[in-house]
């Protein structure tokens, strides 16, 4: 049974209403050319921003998330270059590697080590900074005229790369709702310890999180090379904390074992859809962070209000 709650409703219902008011009141904005950007600006941050949340609903977060998708445009950047082979299957068999590589480093050193998950990933992203950099040390580097080809295909009117995320997305999100992995991941959140007396294995439901955040945030960063055309080591550096603002505007609890998928998606394109309204009505760019970061502490302000009074609910009563 899929799990929307009040936390989960809302950002839903503030897409429908901003997208709603944005039509009628910004000029551009519900034209064919503006609304297929959007969807394409938006791709990176939906795929950060739910790799995040199965991270942070295990009560984990991760950092370098940011670095990941630096990482994989650095990496398809040099070996799609015609100079070194131009491979592209190599280029995402590399890329996709060294995202299981990042994301299994980071699960062991939080469950072997027992590092705080803050520090382990904190950690983490200096290390893949100071790689991308030596890498690429400016932007540069090619991307295979075929695979910029392949994400900028079109069905229609609509991206179809907009398209498969959102649908490949929602079967994430169907499959967390309705699985036992789904069920695990909200145990360990919740209670580590009542989740390891269940029978559940933490280790490995954590792993699992941080390594499938990894590959989301390499997806994100293939996308996103695949658009510019080539390697950029400071692309990805947005994402670290957008990523979280759109998993905490899509009602996760920061604490662990609350938050669902769809509340990210939400949270994903309401962030997009705020960026895209403000670049539309000629917002500076101060502005704009500005405004999202009002809408983020309204959020997490009404998140804690109600966390107060359902707290103070059940304390009533017992």
């Amino acid at each position: 049974m899929t799990r929307f709650n009040r936390r989960t409703v809302g950002p839903i219902v503030l897409v429908v209403v901003g997208a709603l008011l944005a039509y009628c009141l910004v000029p551009r904005f519900g034209t064919r050319i503006n609304i297929g950007y959007f969807l394409l600006q938006s791709v990176p941050l939906l795929l950060t921003a739910v790799g995040q949340t199965l991270v942070i609903i295990t009560a984990g977060i991760d950092l370098s998330v940011g670095a990941s998708v630096t990482l994989a445009g650095v990496v398809a950047s040099l070996m799609m270059d015609p100079a070194n082979g131009g491979s592209v299957p190599l280029a995402l068999g590399a890329c996709l590697g060294a995202a299981v590589a990042v994301g299994l480093v980071n699960g062991l050193l939080i469950v072997r080590y027992n590092l705080p998950p803050f520090l382990a990933t904190l950690g983490m992203t200096f290390f893949l900074a100071g790689i991308n950099l030596y890498l690429r040390p400016v932007p540069g580097g090619h991307i295979a005229r075929s695979f910029q080809d392949a994400a900028a295909t079109r069905w229609g009117p609509v991206p179809a790369t907009a398209a498969v995320t959102l649908i490949f997305l929602s079967l994430i999100a169907v499959y967390v709702d309705r699985s036992r992995f789904g069920l695990r991941l909200r145990a360990v959140g919740w209670n580590e310890n009542s989740a390891r007396l269940a029978g559940v294995s933490p280790g490995a439901i954590k792993i699992t999180a941080y390594v499938v955040s990894a590959l989301l945030a390499s997806a994100a960063g293939l996308f996103i090379a695949s658009r510019t055309g080539s390697g950029d080591p400071l692309v990805g550096n947005t994402y670290q904390l957008s990523s979280i603002s759109a998993a905490v505007l899509g009602g996760i609890n920061l604490f662990g074992g609350r938050g669902t998928v769809w509340g990210a998606i939400a949270g994903a394109i309401a962030l997009a859809m705020i960026g895209n309204v403000l670049n539309l009505l000629g917002v500076v760019a101060y502005w704009q962070w500005i405004a999202q970061g009002a809408v983020l502490l309204l959020a997490v302000a009404l998140y804690a209000i109600d966390f107060g009074a359902r707290r103070s609910a059940q304390l009533a009563s017992m």
